[in-house]
């Protein structure tokens, strides 16, 4: 029976008379969707994690950091401090420290903190203040004075930095100490420190390679010097090492700053005569000393009407006129109200301290007498300002017309320093002082001689230059002593054609011993003309030595 049926399934839809009749609200009330551009955030390149998200990424930063603080813990405990416990710091490192600490980076700390922008306070905007213009000041100036701003190269020698008031023997002395003391003194101590700097780093050369009798000479017996320049240029030129080329260049740069120490200190200090504030009081040049002008109250009249001539009062009563005005306008709390039977009172300040203060009612007048006139001070065009021979004179007319001249009825000096210059001086310093300090500890952790604890001083390298020159010449000491300075020097040195000689690693290794025997006989080295070459050798006989001398 279930085979014979046949099931007929139709799709029907609902007409508008099945439909209830409130069905035509519907589709009101559906929000019609906008055809448009979507934007969409997950098709952004930046993506907002999720609350979880952020929690896992902290999680794996929190991680990630308590594992790199243990694998330090763990180098430092178990490498690092049994590294530094059986490290003995020596005293050339300690003393090399503590001269870096002293002379280079304290200055700099110093110069820092004293040189901030102008009008600042200390420590304000490090170093600003040593390339901004300078402004000579010359005390009780109104405003900035003539021609006193000085821009571009002569800033750079200006003494904007000075003090003291001593005659002129006493200024010169202190110039001349000065010169003296530190200039040379610096310099005796940098001569020292490049002298050792120069001969550690001059053995670790000659462990690569042998160095030039006249470089031996320069460096290690004579320092640095100005024969010390020119001998380091023509080696410039002649050695084929690059590491070398590089360190003598470095030499040569080092060497010419510690022959400019004394020049540059000399130039950065100096003295002057002191200078006072004149001011102009009038287009004919007629100038007063700022300080013959009286401080004053200037009073141009009042609200109503002004004065002929402006007077000048008494500048004790500034600040009386001050407070009555503002106690008057109710522009103080103390006296706001203005009810009848006020009883209120305000203070009046008095310009000089040594007097009591006088107490007056918030309502009273302050009269002030003027070419025997009572005013009320509330009534007066006043302001401060300066007189000079019963002239007033307010602020903005002296303003810049101030010049800084030297003080005719009391002269005197003042010493001090150039601000620029010292300042460059300072950044030279400690970079020479910061390289000095890598160039030495490179020798003293890549050197043999030098972490054997040998040291060179100007004696042994005069033992070493007289052991060079006897494997090259095969003489012994007093056929050395009684030579031709001349000739001896030509092959020593070299020539255009020459090669001189040369001061290598073994005349410092252990065991070397010298094998030239002195002999009986003297011998003169004579040089050969230009074609030939070379030098030609006689013997003389020890009756002749006496004359050999003499020549």
């Amino acid at each position: 029976m279930a085979q014979g049926r046949n099931y007929d399934f139709v799709k029907s839809s609902p007409t508008e008379e099945s439909l209830p009749p409130y069905s035509s609200t519907w589709v009101g009330e559906v929000p019609e969707e906008k055809v448009g551009r979507k934007f969409s955030w997950a098709s952004r390149t930046l993506s907002w994690p999720s609350q979880h998200g952020w929690k896992e990424k902290c999680r794996t930063v929190t991680r990630r950091a308590k594992s790199a603080i243990i694998t330090a813990w763990i180098f430092a405990r178990d490498r690092a401090w049994p590294i530094a416990t059986k490290t003995r710091i020596s005293w050339k490192q300690a003393t090399a420290f503590i001269l870096v600490v002293v002379f280079a980076i304290l200055p700099m700390v110093f110069l820092g903190y004293f040189t901030p922008m102008q009008e600042s306070s200390w420590g304000y905007r490090p170093f600003y203040g040593i390339f901004e213009a300078k402004v000579m000041g010359c005390g009780d100036s109104f405003g900035t004075p003539e021609n006193s701003t000085i821009k571009g190269i002569a800033s750079l020698f200006v003494l904007d930095q000075t003090f003291g008031r001593f005659t002129f023997g006493q200024v010169k002395t202190l110039d001349v100490a000065w010169d003296v003391l530190v200039g040379r003194g610096a310099q005796l101590l940098a001569w020292w420190i490049g002298y050792n700097v120069f001969s550690d780093s001059l053995l670790r050369i000659i462990e690569r390679h042998a160095a030039s009798f006249q470089i031996f000479q320069r460096i290690a017996l004579e320092g640095p010097s100005l024969l010390s320049l020119w001998t380091l240029v023509k080696e410039l030129w002649c050695t084929r090492s690059k590491r070398t080329r590089f360190l003598f260049f470095y030499i040569w740069v080092s060497t010419l700053y510690i022959i400019c120490i004394p020049m540059w200190l000399g130039a950065m200090t100096g003295y002057d005569s002191t200078s006072i504030a004149w001011v102009s009081l009038d287009e004919s040049n007629n100038i007063v000393p700022s300080a013959a002008l009286e401080r004053t109250v200037y009073v141009s009249g009042t609200w109503d009407t002004p004065f002929k001539e402006p007077v000048c009062v008494n500048y004790s009563l500034s600040y009386p006129i001050l407070s009555s005005r503002y106690m008057r306008n109710k522009t103080r709390p103390v006296c706001r109200f203005d009810f009848p039977g006020n009883n209120q009172t305000f203070n009046e300040a008095r310009y000089d301290y040594s007097l009591k203060d006088k107490m007056h009612p918030c309502g009273s007048s302050l009269n002030v007498t003027i070419n025997g006139k009572d005013y009320d001070a509330l009534a007066l065009n006043a302001t401060d300002g300066w007189c000079h021979d019963s002239t007033p004179y307010d602020y903005l007319y002296l303003f810049d017309k101030t010049r800084c001249l030297p003080d005719t009825a009391n002269p005197s000096y003042q010493w001090g320093f150039s601000t620029m210059l010292s300042g460059l001086f300072v950044f030279f310093h400690f970079g020479w002082a910061f390289t000095m300090y890598v160039v030495w500890q490179d020798a003293q952790f890549n050197s043999s001689l030098v972490k054997s604890g040998y040291e060179m001083t100007p004696l042994r390298a005069a033992f070493a230059m007289a052991k060079a020159a006897k494997r090259r010449t095969g003489m012994g000491e007093k056929q050395l002593v009684m030579a031709n300075t001349k000739e001896m020097q030509q092959e020593l040195y070299g020539t255009r054609k020459t090669k001189g000689t040369s001061v290598d690693y073994r005349i410092f290794a252990d065991g070397d011993e010298e094998d030239v025997e002195e002999p009986n006989t003297l011998v003169r080295r004579t040089q050969r003309g230009k074609q030939e070459g070379g030098f030609s050798e006689v013997s003389l006989s020890s009756e002749s030595s006496s004359t050999l001398g003499a020549r």
